[in-house]
């Protein structure tokens, strides 16, 4: 049994969908990062960087870093469509762009999210929060121009990285709007959110106070 650790609208979206796609026998342990139990000394034996998600794996080993945990899960279950195979012809454009995403999009979407921790004062704030979104937005355009597939990313079909990209367009600041002038990334993300597995995944993961005010 494989055990995600997981906090509300955190980089855990993306491996729950892929646990879910996987049809994997899992269990979710929350860790309340806004009460630093991230940082806790039992965590940190578990994963040392002190971030979510991380994941144990059936043979005991504990896993941190999204990317790294989807990779992992692809080749475990080389059965399944989560990721190319080492060997195929693929492997290298999944690799190449889920490091973009977990790298270029994640970083930019913690200064979206989260500006208060890049500055200290006010106005140097709102500049970080302004730049994160002009930053993401060209982050987003990249991705339009580069989805290969007829619906999804890479021609093969769904594979995690559609997955990553969704879960990354959930941080937008005013996310309608921009998918508008994005169509190929607009469609992409309305056929993840269909999925299944990303559904449950994003159920688990809605703020709790965000479906009290709907």
């Amino acid at each position: 049994m494989y055990t995600l650790y997981w906090e509300y609208m955190a980089g855990s979206i993306v491996v729950q969908a892929t646990l879910e796609l996987l049809d994997a026998d899992y269990r979710m342990r929350y860790v309340d990062m806004e009460a630093s139990e991230h940082l806790s000394p039992d965590f940190l034996k578990l994963n040392p960087a002190g971030r979510i998600p991380a994941l144990d794996l059936p043979n005991g080993t504990t896993i941190g870093e999204t990317a790294a945990i989807v990779t992992i899960l692809g080749e475990s279950h080389p059965e399944e469509p989560v990721a190319p195979q080492p060997g195929e012809p693929d492997r290298a454009a999944f690799l190449y762009w889920l490091n973009v995403m977990s790298t270029a999009g994640y970083v930019t979407s913690s200064r979206v999210g989260h500006p208060e921790r890049f500055a200290r004062d006010d106005t140097a704030i709102t500049q970080v929060k302004e730049q994160a979104d002009r930053d993401f937005a060209g982050f987003f355009r990249l991705m339009n121009k580069t989805i290969a597939g007829d619906v999804f990313f890479l021609e093969r079909g769904l594979t995690a990285l559609d997955f990553y990209l969704t879960m990354l367009s959930e941080w937008i600041s005013d996310r309608e709007a921009l998918l508008r002038g994005l169509p190929r990334l607009r469609d992409l993300c309305a056929a993840v959110r269909e999925t299944p597995a990303y559904r449950t995944a994003l159920v688990t993961h809605r703020i709790p106070s965000l479906d009290a005010t709907g």
